[in-house]
């Protein structure tokens, strides 16, 4: 059986393609059993490297973000370039006792992202 598909096709914007979830889908698709590494081998020659994907939260709104960075953020910096200071970041996410983004495959230099449903994680 010739399998039609091609490596473009995994090039979605789905978050997460694991070397199992890649061998399961070419036995369904083209009827073919490989292995782990064989999958793992045939990720690198069509430009898919392991990464970590960018957690981000669900609830984030891409166009409040850019204004935010675009004005407020400018001001906060300029203040501080003004005073002297230094600018120092922090947030809510805290640690976590596990990490929660998993790791997969992707093309290489286009990094998944995430999406992370907030507090549901023990958090110090």
């Amino acid at each position: 059986m010739i399998c039609e598909h091609r490596p473009e096709q995994l090039k979605t914007a789905f978050a997460l393609w694991t070397r199992p979830a890649v061998m399961a889908l070419i036995e369904r698709e083209c009827g073919v059993a490989l292995s782990i590494r064989a999958v793992g081998r045939y990720l690198a020659r069509w430009g898919f490297t392991p990464q970590q994907p960018i957690k981000r939260a669900y609830e984030q709104s891409s166009s409040a973000v850019k204004a935010w960075l675009e004005e407020s953020y400018l001001a906060i910096a300029s203040r501080a370039k003004a005073e002297d200071a230094e600018i120092h970041w922090g947030d809510e996410t805290a640690v976590v006792n596990t990490d929660v983004r998993g790791r997969g495959y992707a093309p290489k230099g286009k990094t998944p992202i995430a999406i992370a449903v907030g507090g549901t994680r023990e958090k110090l």
